[in-house]
This record gives C-alpha cells, structure tokens and sequence, in this order.
C-alpha cells in the first residue's frame, strides 16, 4: 500500500466525518450560551487540575516543586491507544524504546538510555512504587497490558524524584491515577486490526455510600508485524587496516507476535484502600545475544527460530488514612511487587531462563499542617527485596542439560543465587508560603542500603505566581538510583559475568529553571535543565584488569555524565469544540570520556495534537511526533567531531535511525448524538490509524553496540472498533 493512498484514506475518512457532522447540524439558538459559559467553567477546571506526585498532597502543576505534565482521560480517549505506552509516546520528553529482546520496554526521559532496562524512570500506580530488585525495570506487562480505559490521568515528573521515591526515580517519575468510581458505570470495548490484531477491554466501577469498586480487564492478540533486520552473526570484520566489516548473511524475518493480558482491582472504604495489578506479556523475540538461532543447515532464507519472553508482574497495595487530628494526617501503605521474567526458543518445550524478584515495601507517611502557610511531610520506609535466577539449560554444577528440549530440568543452574536484602529511608519535606506568591520547598531522604553507607538526596525548590498567570520556578534536586540486589550484586555465571555488592548507588543533581503562564484559554511553559551523573553503574569488558576474577565481566561504578537540555509545552482551547496539545524538548549529553550523545536517542522531539469534538457526536483526534536523528552509538564522538582516521565500534548491518514523522488519528463517531437518540445505548464506533506516513522506525541499540539499529515499529496500521458505556 503506497503512501499516498494511505494518506487519501486518512482524507476521505476526516471529509466524510466533518461532511455527517455539517449535514446533521442545526442552527444554534440562545441556549448556545449556556453551553458557552459550561464551556468556560469545564476549562478553568482542566488548567487548574490538581496533582499530587511532585509533593504527595494536592496541588496545582504551577504549584509543584517540579516539571509535571499531565495527559487526561478525555486525551487518552480522543487521541487512541491500545496500550500506556502509545500513551506515554505523546508525553513531553519521553521516548519510547526497547532492546531487540525486550521492545516497548523502556520509556527514555532526556535522552538516558543505558541497557534494556527502565532503570531511570520509576513507575507509580496511585503514588505507589512499581518496580523490581532483579534489574530494576521489567515493564513490559505493565506499558503493554495495563488497561488504559482504568485511567483517569497520567502525571509525569520530569527530574529526579528520590526525596520522596526513592532508588529508580533518577530521570523522571511516571504516576498512573486510576479511576474512582462516583457512580456504578460499565464500560466495554473491542477492536479489530491489521496483522489480526484483537483486543477486548471491560471497566466496571460501583459506588456504594463510602464503598467504590473499580475493576478493569484487558486481552491483546496479534500475530505481529514483520520484523526484519541482521543479528550480530550476520558480521564478518576484517582484520585489515583500516577495519572495515563485510555483512555475508542477510537479514532475517519472524513475526512480532505478542500477547497481552492485563487486569487490575481498586476499592476504597471510607480511609481504608486496597489497589491491585496483574499483568502478564508474551513476546517474540531476537535472541538475547542480539543474533539470530537458525535450525542446523539452514539456507540463508530460512526462517529463523524466535525467542519468547514471558513476563509477569503482581502489584498489590494496602494503604489506611487518618485524620488524626486537625493538623495532622497520617498513612500507612504495605506494597507488595513480584515479578517474573522467562526467556526461551520458541522450539523448546520448557523456559530456560526463569526470574523471580519478590519484593514488599511498608511504608509510614505524616503531613503536618504547622502552620496555615507551613506544611510537613515526614515519612519512613522499609524495603525487603527476595529473589532467584535459574538457567535449566544447565544442571546445577553448571554442565549442559541434554534434555533441555524436551523435559523440564528438576535441578537448573542458579545464575542468580538467591538474594535477601532489606533497605532503610526516611524522608522530610517542607513546604512555606511567606506571600501569596511565593512557595518555597525543601526536602532530604535518607537512603540506607546494606552494605553502603547512609546515602542523602536533598531538594530545593523556589516557585513564584502571580494573579495575571505568570509565574517560575526554579529547582534543585539530586536523586539516585541503588544497585540492584539480584542483577547487579547477586548475578554469578562462572567465567562470564558476575555481580557486584559493594556497588554505591548512581547519582544525579539536577538544576532546573521554567516559566510558565496561565490564562483563560490556555497554558504554557518553557524549562531549562542541566543536569551532572556519578558513579554510573556499568559493565566492564572481559580484558579490564579491573575484574575481581580475570576475563570475566563484573558491574563496576565508573565514569560520570553532564546533560542539558530545552523543554517547552503547551495545551490550548480554541472553542467547545477544537483543543489543541503541543510540546517540543531537546537534549545533549557528553560523558567524561568526552562522548557526547552516546545513547543515541533523538536529540530533540516536537509533538502537536489537535482535537475536533462536534455537537453531533463527531469527534477526530491527529497527533504527530517528529523524532530527530539520534545521538552517535557507533564512534565514541558526535559526528560533528569524529576524526577522520577513527573506527566507530557498531556495524551498520541495519537501515540508519533517521528523522521521522510518526502520525496517529482516531475517529469517533458517538452514535447518540450522532442520531439525535439520546435514549439509545452510548455506543461509539471508531478507527484508529496508527504511523499513517508508514514511517520505517528503527531504534538504536545502545546495549551492546556491536550492530547499529534494530526495527523498533510497525508501519501503517488500522483498527476498528466499538466502546459501549452503560
């Protein structure tokens, strides 16, 4: 399908759309302005919405001691996504990527990407940590199967957040609120779409006097897209001078078939809370090697033999409140998070590689009012982290298991021996308004690892409004980001790799200056932020002499990091009907090796999202991300300084990753309205195109550098469906 007819199907369906909304549309009388005047009193409410992530109590996002952005529901909706991560692709300053092994896994905020885990952006559900002791960020179940009809908004943090958060939330702090049922409503939804891709949705609240009871569902099932690219075996290098690699085997094919299924149970009574997630994705993958497994003798056509990654996460909290007193309220939260990650050919009968990281956090939190313009947060935490590897591709002392293929191994090899450790914090925060306009905070947590001294993070924050919508902030804080107590102590693979327990956690101060300005009818911001990295936790080489045990790779804290970087957002209100959305932010990084922008993601992004929304029930929402070029994973320089004479380290066995427009559009048509039936059920049939100018979308593989990019989306794709809300 050429371009050009996808776009003239995008057309026709936008002309059709707009043409049953001006035929069915009648002349407005006086009561228009009553809708005018909703109109204006549903806008202040949405430029002045209420978020609680930056300080764990409500306030305004110009109030926040932080860079917050929030997507709403009605954005989610009229924008589409089958899953958070579309979502969060159109956040200001995210990036969605992944690995060849664990795609859509990472959401990269200013440019800081290291490996195929989320260890830099810590994920919350309803305030609440979501995470994992064996590598930090397994968040495939959770971006993928996380049912997005549950959310009521998205608030995201941009900058380090440990005062409060503690270890991961290094980059920024992803909050999902879910919904709170105010009155018993059901809502259901299917679609249907390219590469037979089907997904069904259920979200079901229930409002009882003090009870609530919110409960969502959700499947995913596709057989894929065609991914096609060369693995690292696909290389022969030269042993000439100048090196130069000759690629002998060409690219390869399988079918990104993916499964998904996601649930999650919230309910409340009176102070007392319960909120639960259960997620579970299957994904077919490269190998974990970055190569291709090819069947003995096979051609260089031949198919190859897929991975298949199983991951599970269990999310569970159970949290109490209490005013008591007029000034003080306290809270209690047990969290608990289990994790599983299997990797395997997809020819075995069993999953070689098992991971399980078990993991409970208690946590006590009191705001104090101390004054009318003084307010406290005190709070302390315990963290038990537990958990194992097995590979049973090998017994238990290490010898290959021959029977890998067809039975289970009883006795597999622990490549994770198994890890127990409990962490210590408290955190204090004040928050002082001398002057109506003027709002200083301070905080500190302190952070006590085992085997590491006590670590401290402070925060300073200055914000400054006026009455006519203008204001600043200006911000300091520093984060961390602790080893993790399986991957990264723990991991023991004999002559390969071996962890590490005297790792010191990874720090981050960041300096960050925004202007902002609200008015009527819309609000914008600009923000500059530069930000220092140590003690950055990474992987030596085989020959470092710096190894505990010679030629085996350990994690070790070596090297720093300095970054900077423009962000700017803004969302506008034309009329009751046309909103608007728009953000761009850039970033430029250089390492104490002097490699600049070694990560290789986009240098800078600009995303724009207009919203059509009729009185006849028509709505259209497009929305468009321009991602740059990226950064230079292949030399050890930006290409604006590479000598001439210099050998770059990865090889271009795969297209460059190039400047794209990526373009999404969803049409709605909300069938009681549209009819002028407003008895009927609410049903709403809509299309959803996603990548409409079928960009070729590669990202870059940052984690092992051997090759340069790896496909990382589809091409053009549409799904159709229907929601029913009861």
């Amino acid at each position: 399908m050429t371009r050009f007819y996808k776009f003239f199907i995008l057309l026709m369906l936008a002309v059709c759309s707009s043409l049953v909304d001006i035929l069915a549309q009648e002349q407005p009388d006086e009561s228009s302005y009553t809708e005018q005047e909703l109109y204006d009193l549903s806008l202040e409410e949405l430029l002045n919405v209420k978020v609680t992530t930056a300080s764990k109590a409500e306030e305004t996002v110009q109030d926040a001691p932080g860079i917050v952005s929030v997507v709403t529901a009605n954005e989610i909706e009229a924008y589409g996504a089958s899953n958070l991560a579309e979502v969060l692709d159109r956040v200001t300053g995210i990036y969605m990527t992944g690995s060849y092994t664990l795609t859509n896994n990472l959401p990269v905020v200013r440019g800081e990407a290291t490996a195929h885990w989320a260890t830099k952006v810590l994920i919350l559900i309803d305030g609440r940590p979501h995470r994992d002791s064996y590598l930090g960020g397994t968040l495939m179940p959770l971006l993928n199967a996380y049912p997005v009809n549950a959310i009521e908004r998205l608030e995201v943090v941009r900058g380090p957040g440990s005062v409060l958060y503690g270890t991961n939330a290094f980059t920024g702090v992803i909050n999902i609120i879910t919904k709170k049922a105010t009155a018993s409503n059901f809502t259901t939804s299917t679609r249907y779409g390219s590469f037979d891709t089907r997904q069904s949705s259920i979200h079901a609240g229930i409002k009882h006097n003090d009870l609530t009871v919110d409960a969502s569902l959700n499947f995913y099932n596709t057989d894929g897209w065609d991914f096609t690219a060369r693995g690292e075996k696909a290389i022969i290098r030269s042993n000439t001078s100048p090196v130069y690699d000759s690629i002998v085997n060409p690219a390869r094919t399988i079918n990104m078939a993916r499964r998904d299924i996601g649930a999650t149970l919230n309910t409340s009574y009176k102070g007392l809370t319960f909120n639960s997630f259960y997620g579970f994705s299957n994904w077919e993958a490269m190998h974990n090697a970055a190569q291709w497994v090819v069947p003995s003798g096979a051609g260089p056509n031949e198919t190859p033999i897929p991975f298949e990654v199983y991951s599970k996460k269990m999310f569970a909290d159970l949290g109490y409140k209490k005013e008591v007193t007029s000034f003080l309220t306290s809270s209690l939260n047990l969290t608990w998070n289990r994790t599983t990650f299997d990797l395997a050919r997809a020819d075995y009968k069993n999953r070689p590689i098992v991971t399980l990281a078990n993991d409970l956090l208690a946590e006590w939190s009191n705001s104090i009012k101390i004054r009318s313009n003084l307010d406290a947060l005190i709070g302390f935490n315990i963290n038990n982290q537990q958990g194992h590897g097995i590979q049973e591709t090998n017994n238990a002392d290490g010898t290959p298991y021959l029977e890998n293929k067809e039975t289970h191994n009883p006795n597999g090899f622990y490549y994770v021996p198994e890890w127990n450790e409990t962490w210590y914090s408290g955190y204090a925060q004040l928050s002082y308004q001398p002057v109506r306009f003027l709002k200083l905070v301070g905080g500190m947590q302190a952070n006590k690892v085992t085997g590491i001294d006590v670590h401290y993070s402070p925060r300073l924050a200055v914000v400054v409004r006026s009455k006519s919508g203008f204001g600043g902030k200006l911000l300091y804080g520093k984060a961390f980001r602790s080893a993790t107590a399986g991957g990264e102590k723990a991991l023991n693979i004999p002559g390969l790799i071996i962890g590490n327990h005297d790792l010191l956690p990874e720090e981050i101060g960041t300096a960050e200056v925004q202007f902002f300005i609200v008015k009527k009818k819309f609000e914008a911001s600009v923000n500059y932020f530069t930000s220092d990295q140590t003690n950055q936790i990474v992987r030596t080489s085989a020959t470092d002499p710096a190894n505990k045990i010679p030629n085996t790779v350990q994690y070790v804290n070596r090297g720093s990091q300095t970054s900077h970087g423009f962000e700017a957002e803004g969302k506008f209100y034309l009329s009751p009907q046309w909103k608007g959305v728009g953000s761009f932010a850039s970033q430029q990084t250089k390492n104490n090796l002097g490699y600049k922008n070694y990560g290789g993601t986009p240098l800078y992004m600009a995303k724009f999202g207009m919203q059509y929304e009729s009185e006849r029930g028509v709505e259209v929402g497009v929305f468009n991300t321009y991602y740059s070029k990226g950064g230079n994973i292949q030399a050890k320089f930006s290409s604006d300084n590479t000598p001439a004479d210099f050998v770059g380290t990865a090889t271009n066995a795969n297209p460059e990753m190039k400047a794209i427009n990526y373009l999404t559009a969803n049409i709605q048509l909300h069938l009681p309205e549209l009819l002028r039936n407003p008895s009927m059920a609410d049903v709403t049939l809509f299309c959803y195109m996603v990548n409409i100018l079928d960009q070729q979308v590669y990202y870059p593989e940052f984690s092992r550098r051997v090759i340069n990019t790896y496909p990382g989306r589809a091409g053009f794709n549409i799904h159709g469906g229907v929601i029913v809300k009861l």
